[in-house]
């Protein structure tokens, strides 16, 4: 059966976080917005499969503030057996415990694909059902060369280039404020939500860096703007992005992206999970469009739920 076990126990189980956001300084980053956390391993005595997730009136969740979330595991090439046991064990201890809905999203597949397959197959075949799908996209640095390989984009990106914009990573507090608030607008203007206000991604910048970059115009006009996330040893993740009315005719976003591909690149990094083009599920075209024209890759992340009849 599973058990409820303290953070220091289980990371001696789980050295290693299959992706960032469910590494116990994320975790406890955020632990204010759920009633508890809760770490659960079997107590078989030499667990390979552990879950930490956050409770809130009568639901566990992972992830409880992150884009996705999933389990900890001690190996890739775990036997789908023992997903079976610990996804029934979750079952279990989720009605001995008065808990009436189970959530759980997965990472992309970037992150741990092999072992994404067979959790998802023995989740559905648990009675797990799905909320729609969402798109994700990423791209492999390690096949990227020094241009687009779509002609239109390659293009786009000359221009760019023949007007003489300059994209930079910058340390100045004021130019990272300017760089939120010209995310905010685009956000805004495409009725995208933004869920983390400056301060919240400052306080993120305290468990792993984070990047801030600008396209500018000669004169100095920020014309395109996004943050990165370093809290993987081979994927950047792309946390916000966008640019203004005054970049998009200079194709400020064509030439920003490119350069962005090449900074990470060069820094080491072999992947850029450049998030979902979807709102609950349903695809937002145009994002897609631009995402898959410039190198991107689509797949799924699924969110998983398991409904208990209540006491």
């Amino acid at each position: 059966m599973l058990i409820e076990t303290d953070k220091i126990t289980f990371k001696n189980f789980f050295r290693n976080d299959p992706n960032p956001f469910i590494s116990e300084k994320f975790i406890e980053l955020n632990r204010k917005k759920v009633d508890r956390v809760i770490r659960l391993i079997d107590d078989s005595g030499d667990p390979v499969i552990g879950l930490v997730v956050g409770v809130k009136n009568g639901v566990v969740m992972s992830p409880f503030s992150a884009p996705f979330g999933g389990f900890h595991f001690r190996k890739d090439n775990i036997y789908i057996t023992e997903i079976d046991r610990f996804i029934e064990q979750l079952a279990e201890y989720a009605a001995e415990h008065g808990i009436h809905r189970i959530e759980i999203s997965t990472s992309p597949d970037i992150y741990n694909s092999s072992f994404n397959a067979k959790t998802i197959n023995s989740l559905i075949r648990h009675n797990y059902h799905f909320t729609y799908p969402d798109i994700t996209n990423w791209v492999n640095l390690r096949d990227l060369g020094g241009e687009y390989s779509q002609k239109n984009s390659r293009e786009y990106y000359r221009q760019a280039n023949r007007i003489h914009l300059a994209f930079s990573l910058t340390q100045d507090s004021q130019d990272k404020i300017k760089i939120y608030e010209l995310i905010c607008q685009n956000r805004a203007k495409f009725n995208r939500p933004v869920y983390m206000t400056f301060n919240d991604v400052l306080d993120i910048g305290k468990i792993w860096p984070v990047d801030f970059f600008k396209v500018e115009t000669v004169d100095h006009q920020i014309v395109a703007s996004a943050i990165f996330y370093r809290n993987h040893p081979t994927i950047c993740y792309a946390v916000f992005w966008g640019d203004n009315a005054e970049g998009r005719p200079l194709r400020a976003m064509d030439f920003m992206l490119l350069n962005l591909f090449l900074h990470y690149k060069e820094a080491g990094f072999e992947y850029m999970d450049l998030g979902i083009s979807t709102e609950s599920g349903i695809p937002n075209e145009g994002l897609l469009r631009f995402k898959e024209s410039h190198e991107a890759v689509s797949s799924l992340r699924y969110k998983c739920v398991l409904e208990l009849n209540k006491a």
